[in-house]
């Protein structure tokens, strides 16, 4: 209904200011008091009245002496245009403060596929939002580091959230939160089976790796730590997936690099076995990405609030 009376309105150029005095009068009895209420010249308001009703082709008040009283068309009109002028104020209002919004999220892999989920769940719940009543608060785009940062070059996605570094001049990226890398493997690899506390060099470069693909934060930082110490990285199996290096992992197929959110469950299960090695403690920084050319909306800032304030319960 609402829809038919604005496009109604629409094709009789009928506007909001005509309806607010309209709805001035109805409640205040003459186009004085009403001009007072709105800050309007008497002559103002009655010309806008005369308009209206000359749109509308129906008287919408009885004169009587220098009192408008509203007749059987005003009284029908005014439960409408109050809900009209209510909707529209209702609008302004909430553009004002935080605008109602479909942002388009892209998020890498990891992050989409663990943390993400628990992060809008958090926000949704922090507004107040109940899903499946209203249009869909935000999109989500998952994919790996370098074709999350491709969309936020592109302006494909509001804001990138990847597990990977990101040297682009158009970007601006914000260090997010901290994610620990972990090696695993089954507890039956052959691995280990070498004597003492760290699993050697020469061991990590003889063994098979399942690494993700070429453009993937996980394995960009699993080169930048140990190549500098291993010869290579040598793997007959290549993934776009952590849910498929995990369970491969588990299956005793080789050494995998994960996040410890990623397999925190297999470790609790007894399924994978952390290796310790020389190097250290593999860690990494998430990140935050939007384009340098972006304008921030207050939808965005409110996300990324979020996101900031949030960071130690993720």
């Amino acid at each position: 209904m609402f829809q038919i009376i604005l496009l109604r309105m629409v094709m009789m150029r009928i506007t909001l200011r005509q309806l607010q005095i309209f709805i001035a009068i109805a409640q205040s009895g003459s186009t004085t008091a009403a001009g007072e209420i709105i800050a309007l010249s008497q002559s103002a308001i009655s010309a806008s009245i005369a308009e209206l009703e000359k749109a509308l082709n129906v008287q919408l008040f009885d004169r009587v002496g220098k009192r408008l009283l509203l007749n059987d068309h005003g009284r029908a009109m005014l439960p409408q245009a109050m809900a009209l002028v209510n909707g529209a104020t209702s609008l302004e209002n909430s553009f004002n403060e935080i605008a109602p919004s479909i942002l388009i999220i892209g998020a890498s892999l990891t992050i989409g596929n663990y943390l993400l989920p628990t992060i809008l769940a958090n926000y949704w719940r922090a507004q107040g939002i109940v899903l499946g009543e209203l249009m869909p608060p935000l999109q989500v785009v998952v994919a790996n580091t370098a074709d999350i940062v491709s969309k936020v070059v592109n302006f494909e996605v509001d804001i990138g959230l990847i597990e990977g570094p990101c040297n682009r001049a158009d970007i601006s990226v914000s260090p997010w939160l901290e994610d620990e890398l972990l090696l695993v493997v089954a507890p039956n690899h052959p691995v280990l089976q070498e004597n003492g506390e760290f699993i050697s060099p020469d061991l990590l470069t003889k063994a098979n790796w399942l690494l993700r693909e070429r453009g993937s934060g996980t394995r960009e930082a699993l080169e930048q730590a140990l190549l500098p110490h291993i010869a290579q990285l040598k793997s007959s199996l290549e993934f776009n997936d952590h849910e498929a290096i995990k369970q491969s992992a588990v299956q005793g197929l080789g050494i995998a690099c994960l996040s410890r959110t990623v397999v925190r469950d297999m470790l609790d299960a007894g399924k994978l076995v952390e290796l310790k090695t020389p190097f250290g403690k593999l860690v990494r920084r998430f990140s935050l990405l939007v384009h340098h050319q972006k304008q921030v909306t207050p939808g965005m800032q409110h996300f990324m609030n979020h996101i900031f304030k949030n960071q130690k319960d993720t």
